[in-house]
């Protein structure tokens, strides 16, 4: 996903590398990132109360099992920095916020139809991180879904590891 960012940002701007720069001062950005993920990682806790979501959360434990510290550390951010180069930075400018947000969302969808809930996360998130996007940059949006990712994952792997 992060080639085909920076392909297509090649191709529309020149200035590759200026479109991952915040518009404002890096700790502001990343500081943005951090407290939007951690906000985000609340609510979807709150909602581990619905049954869909913990079915979710069931079927994510079962596809990390296994997995190290490291593994997990590596798919969040790099599946963070590529998928928000690709939605953010090069497809958001384009196609609009909303557009972005739904793309977003059908990468995230799976052949389980029990698992409906993973798309309406992701919309969601999608639509949150493009608005960070807006606001505070790349790094902020990237931040937040790094956070998000990676504590996510975290969590889960701790799950299944506990029940080994």
């Amino acid at each position: 996903m992060a080639v085909v960012a920076f392909v297509g940002l090649f191709f529309r701007d020149r200035a590759v590398l200026t479109a991952f720069l915040p518009p404002t001062p890096w700790i502001e950005s990343l500081g943005a990132g951090v407290i939007t993920g951690a906000f985000a990682l609340a609510i979807m806790g709150g909602l581990l109360v619905i049954p869909a979501v913990r079915d979710l959360q069931r079927w994510q434990a079962g596809m990390i099992q296994g997995w190290t510290v490291v593994d997990a550390v590596a798919v969040a951010v790099f599946s963070g920095l590529a998928e928000e180069a690709l939605i953010r930075v090069l497809l958001q400018p384009w196609i609009g916020l909303v557009a972005a947000a739904i793309l977003f969302a059908l990468l995230h969808i799976v052949p389980d139809r029990r698992l409906w809930v993973w798309p309406v996360f992701a919309l969601a998130l999608g639509l949150v991180f493009g608005l960070v996007y807006e606001g505070w940059g790349y790094p902020a949006a990237a931040t937040a879904h790094i956070v998000v990712n990676m504590v996510s994952l975290l969590l889960l792997r701790r799950r299944t590891t506990k029940k080994i």
